[in-house]
């Protein structure tokens, strides 16, 4: 009894992993091809993948405060982009979320509705959540 209960929680195991490989590889898919109708990008955020590459955050005059942030398209690395964004509520959380995958090199899908913006590291459920208030795209 006890050996068909461990194989059942094994099964359950396995089959929880495996939903959660498919629901992010479909977000990854997703992501890539919302990214395809842009051949022209005019916005680090219609770039297939991202690097976050330097995470600034500025002095506490207001809350949210704003964060500068420098992108790179791995691709491309002669382009380069600076946001300032006002991260949502977790700002704590987003600001530590957006320094680690600086110092690890990890690529990021990002996405935008409107002003709000989202960045998702790939392969992950990692997200981060934001307000754009500006962004400079230049060829560098």
């Amino acid at each position: 009894m006890i050996a068909l209960a461990g194989v059942t929680l094994f099964v359950a195991a396995g089959l929880t992993w495996t939903a959660r490989l498919l629901r992010i590889s479909n977000l990854d898919a997703q992501s890539l091809a919302e990214k395809v109708a842009y051949p022209e990008p005019v916005s680090a955020l219609e770039w297939p993948e991202l690097r976050v590459q330097s995470v600034v955050p500025q002095p506490d005059e207001v809350s949210p405060s704003p964060v500068i942030l420098q992108l790179g398209w791995p691709a491309h690395p002669e382009l380069m982009a600076t946001l300032l964004v006002a991260l949502d509520q977790d700002e704590q959380g987003a600001l530590s979320l957006l320094s680690r995958w600086s110092a690890a090199g990890a690529p990021v899908a990002g996405g935008r509705r409107g002003a709000e913006i989202e960045f998702r590291r790939r392969q992950s459920l990692e997200r981060v959540h934001a307000i754009l208030l500006a962004e400079d795209y230049q060829a560098g």
